[in-house]
């Protein structure tokens, strides 16, 4: 599977902050994807929100949360 898959699979619907998703994907995949050093793994976040595959919003504690991209409905 590639970088993206892994992430997208666990990303969910609730929004969730980058530390979270940082341990729920753990240290055996970040090592697998080279994802280990946590800037390259938020880096590859962005590259997700930048594509249009996840969200992001800043919580009011200032972290920053992610959940996967809602689908654009059918043309109103």
């Amino acid at each position: 599977m590639s970088r993206e898959s892994e992430l997208l699979a666990v990303l969910t619907d609730e929004p969730t902050s980058t530390e979270q998703l940082y341990e729920r994907v753990g240290y055996a995949m970040l090592a697998r994807l080279g994802l280990i050093p946590y800037s390259a793994f938020r880096a590859e976040l962005v590259r997700l929100s930048v594509a249009g595959l996840a969200e992001r919003h800043s919580a009011e504690d200032g972290a920053t949360m992610w959940r996967r991209s809602t689908p654009p409905g059918p043309p109103a």
